[in-house]
């Protein structure tokens, strides 16, 4: 081996025992599943950034941004599932800084459930449409025993609801049949690219390679360096009465999903409430027509659906803190309402 080489060697060991030393971790988060394109990876520990700040991340053994909760919902326990995608999901604040968190405390203090300890489950995961929050619900969360399910609702979730406007197509998408009603669509988990990178070398080579902390940071380091400014907007013909079939097909298509979503969790005893965050472009702003369009389909279904006004597109503590205070009172009975 020559010196050159030798050397590089040489400055990749020390890079590598200094970024253990200081403790410095930045896993990769997800990991491929061929129900739902994609999932939290289990027993993930690190660090996230974000505009230059450190949040610390845990991933539980269940695969959730959570703590760990028993599969058996306890005696006296009133379960509440909130199913979203990165603002639930809430990667860029600490764990007891996100708006779900704070939910239970606010929840027990105004009376909601006096004769039982509330716990809000977390299973937000980034990027996910109403689909994939659809097919988690099914296939795990339920699993959990819910008395509520909190559907969280952004705008964006219209878009990764089509196959033709999603940007990632590795998902399960739902499309509707003759008579208007959902039926999934997973072929993306046939898809040769899909089952390539679902094979165990594959898989193997990646958890070796992420293991090394030099490896995280130069990826880290790559992933910064694409990230430019945020294109809030990009999916603005969301904010707007749709312009074309695809769109149009679009909102049919979250409308039934958000349905069968409803039908799916009465079966099973619990209600449903859609949690509608507001679009970046649309924060402080009032009603825009992803709000009137819930609230026509809330008022169909009987769903409570509670729009969130926030000041603005940035999802910082303070946005959290508003959330959850919305949340919660829109919960609360109305005796116990402030005003």
């Amino acid at each position: 081996m020559s010196r050159a080489a030798l050397a590089a060697v040489a400055v990749l060991l020390l890079v590598e025992i200094t970024l253990r030393a200081i403790g410095y971790a930045a896993p990769q988060w997800y990991q491929l599943d061929p129900q739902l394109g994609w999932t939290l990876h289990p027993h993930r520990h690190g660090w996230y950034l974000a505009d230059g700040v450190r949040t610390p991340i845990h991933i539980t053994p269940a695969g959730m941004r959570d703590r760990e909760h028993t599969l058996d919902k306890p005696d006296g326990v009133y379960r509440i599932a909130v199913m979203g995608d990165e603002y639930s999901e809430a990667m860029t604040v600490g764990l007891r800084e996100t708006w779900w968190w704070q939910l239970p405390a606010r929840l027990q203090r105004c009376g909601f459930q006096p004769d039982k300890l509330v716990e809000v489950l977390n299973f937000g995961v980034g990027g996910y449409g109403t689909a994939q929050e659809y097919v988690l619900l099914e296939t795990r969360a339920m699993r959990y025993q819910p008395d509520l399910v909190l559907l969280q609702f952004a705008p964006s979730d219209v878009m990764d609801n089509s196959p033709a406007l999603a940007a990632e197509k590795n998902r399960p998408f739902f499309v509707l049949d003759a008579h208007g009603a959902p039926r999934i669509d997973d072929a993306f988990a046939l898809a040769p690219s899909f089952d390539r990178r679902m094979q165990t070398r594959y898989r193997l080579a990646a958890e070796i390679a992420d293991h090394s902390r030099s490896y995280q940071l130069a990826r880290q380091m790559a992933e910064l360096a694409f990230i430019g400014e945020a294109h809030a907007d990009v999916d603005s013909p969301v904010l707007h009465e749709p312009r074309d079939a695809a769109w149009e097909n679009a909102w049919r298509v979250t409308e039934a999903l958000i349905a069968k979503t409803n039908t799916y969790a009465r079966r099973n005893g619990a209600q449903l409430v859609v949690v509608a965050i507001p679009h970046p472009r649309q924060a402080g702003q009032g009603m825009s027509y992803p709000d009137q369009r819930l609230a026509t389909l809330g008022k169909q279904l009987q769903v409570p659906v509670i729009a969130l006004d926030l000041p603005s597109g940035h999802w910082t503590p303070a946005a959290h803190r508003i959330a959850a205070a919305a949340v919660a009172q829109r919960l609360c009975p109305a005796t116990a309402r402030p005003g």
